[in-house]
């Protein structure tokens, strides 16, 4: 540890330098792996998912079990049911509730949001509109409980981190309109409206974004942790045609991640899905603005390539690798990754998130071979 700098400050000294794409120590590791946790600390995935407190000491807990991890991905502090609500305009299916005790979460996507609601959306505004439909999907009780817990729990939550030695890439978060809506309409019906009533769609996600853009500045918690999560999941470029993209999905991106600029907020774009085809869009964002956290699906190295002097890449170690893999295959991908896309300007992290069934020994592999081969000549 350097003179006069706490392992918190020195954690977070190294992930700003590789935001910044400047030379590393060492590239950094952060850890990503929420249903991950309660399996590999032995907490039952029925208290993880309704216990805040515990979810967070299951992340700590993690974390300090693994060795020398620079801290997380996103914020380990969450409950479920209420955080993916909000992302999905969907029922959410618990363990130990709807679900047997210690299985996945699951997002029970129906078409709950009428074509109506399009009107009602532009006659009440998005708030308003929020307060009525989310009823039809979560209890409001719990969900405001919820809500001013979250508010009053946050600071003594990420004290907690801090003491522990481990800042977040982001906290706080928000998405383009295109997202909720798609989660509210179902995706299939969802994507006919994008060619049955394109412009009604857009008139909907201008209303909206502006709310959507104040959600996540107001989320955000700078002193802790440089960026905020900008979600994309069924946004994805190789899912719609160019004309769509174009329309109701990029120019919501630009904006968002304009407006966290201004506020000296760097976006953290967890873009799920192959983002391939139109990397090079990203380059109309401002530098140094963003982090692309992609899942394993796009092509990394391409967007080492096009982006590597624009902005850091997070990630990218596959899902798939962790569960179905071997120790060996993990050594191997992270070699090459340091290889191909660092040591500058990377952040060592699972793809999108380290699923329920990944072997221990994977997720142990993970961080050793980051401390292996992620070790550079530069400070």
């Amino acid at each position: 540890m350097s003179a006069g700098l706490t392992l918190f400050d020195e954690r977070l000294a190294r992930l700003n330098k590789a935001i910044r794409l400047e030379p590393v120590d060492r590239v950094p590791v952060v850890y990503m792996g929420l249903a991950f946790s309660p399996r590999y600390m032995g907490m039952p995935m029925s208290k993880y998912v309704v216990d805040g407190d515990a979810a967070l000491e299951a992340g700590l807990a993690t974390a300090d079990r693994l060795g020398d991890v620079d801290g997380f991905n996103t914020f380990p502090g969450w409950i479920v049911r209420y955080d993916l609500t909000g992302l999905w305009l969907s029922r959410i299916a618990l363990p130990g509730q709807e679900l047997p005790e210690d299985s996945l979460w699951q997002v029970r996507e129906a078409e709950v949001m009428t074509e109506d609601d399009y009107d009602a959306i532009l006659d009440q505004g998005w708030p308003a509109f929020l307060e009525g439909y989310l009823p039809r999907v979560i209890d409001m009780d719990e969900f405001l409980a919820y809500d001013a817990w979250y508010n009053n729990a946050l600071p003594a939550a990420m004290d907690r981190a801090r003491e522990r030695g481990y800042p977040s890439v982001a906290v706080g978060g928000t998405t383009i309109p295109f997202e909720p809506l798609c989660g509210g309409r179902s995706m299939p019906t969802f994507f006919a409206d994008l060619y049955r009533r394109p412009e009604k769609v857009k008139a909907v996600m201008d209303v909206m974004l502006p709310h959507m853009i104040e959600l996540g500045i107001s989320s955000a918690a700078p002193d802790y942790a440089p960026g905020l999560w900008v979600g994309g999941w069924r946004a994805a470029s190789a899912m719609l045609a160019p004309r769509i993209w174009d329309k109701l999905v990029f120019p919501y991106y630009v904006q968002i991640v304009e407006a966290m600029h201004a506020q000296g907020l760097v976006s953290v774009l967890h873009l799920d899905q192959d983002w391939t085809r139109d990397l090079a869009r990203l380059r109309e964002l401002p530098a140094g603005s963003c982090i692309l956290n992609p899942d394993g699906m796009t092509d990394v190295r391409k967007a080492k390539e096009i982006l590597g002097d624009r902005m850091a890449i997070m990630g990218d170690v596959p899902a798939t690798l962790f569960a179905a893999g071997t120790p060996d295959d993990i050594f191997a991908y992270v070699r090459d990754l340091v290889r191909d896309v660092g040591p500058t300007g990377l952040i060592l992290c699972p793809g999108c998130d380290a699923p329920i069934n990944t072997k221990p020994e994977n997720m142990e592999a993970f961080v050793a071979a980051a401390h292996e081969f992620g070790v550079t000549a530069s400070a």
